[in-house]
């Protein structure tokens, strides 16, 4: 790939695919074309050092990657922990506790709407601090069967509640006038 012409080609060919794997994730025109020209750039320092077996898998990583990155650079995204302590923090005001409350009881019924098993290993986990041998030990299952347990109930709450805390935020914006 050390040729001109061929990398140009393979640019015209892939630039597409890397513009709206960009777009699709950040949602700006421009910055998603700097995320583009940034993914060639390395792609062509990087010609002879790397052999690619397959370009678009690797330009699809290389986007996500930099996108990432460009997100931790430009703070584009908020991390949970800043949420959390801006609820602690809004607390303070009564619609905010309201909505604070509200949260807690959501999360809490969406625990208790947990299949049996899955509620049972999650409370063991996380109420009883108990590490995955000693649940498996006192439920009679293997290791195996609690870390997917666990691990399904995890993804299913991170689904419910990551819309639940989007939904928090935003209720919490507009009662402290932050959004018109």
């Amino acid at each position: 790939m050390g040729d001109k012409s061929a990398f140009q080609a393979l640019y015209t060919k892939y630039w597409d695919m890397v513009f709206n794997n960009a777009y699709k994730r950040l949602g700006n025109l421009n910055l998603s074309e700097d995320v583009v020209q940034e993914v060639f750039s390395q792609l062509w320092l990087r010609r002879e050092q790397e052999q690619i077996r397959n370009l678009p898998a690797y330009l699809y990583i290389a986007t996500r990657n930099q996108v990432y990155k460009l997100q931790r650079k430009e703070q584009i995204y908020i991390p949970i922990t800043e949420i959390a302590e801006e609820l602690r923090l809004q607390r303070e005001s009564a619609d905010a506790q309201i909505l604070y409350k509200e949260l807690l009881e959501t999360y809490r019924q969406l625990i208790e709407h947990l299949p049996p098993q899955q509620r049972e290993i999650f409370k063991l986990r996380y109420d009883e601090n108990l590490e995955t041998n000693e649940i498996a030990e006192q439920l009679k299952i293997s290791p195996k069967t609690v870390r997917n347990q666990l691990g399904r109930a995890l993804s299913r709450l991170k689904t419910a509640f990551t819309f639940l805390l989007i939904l928090t935020i935003y209720m919490l914006l507009k009662v402290s006038g932050s959004l018109s």
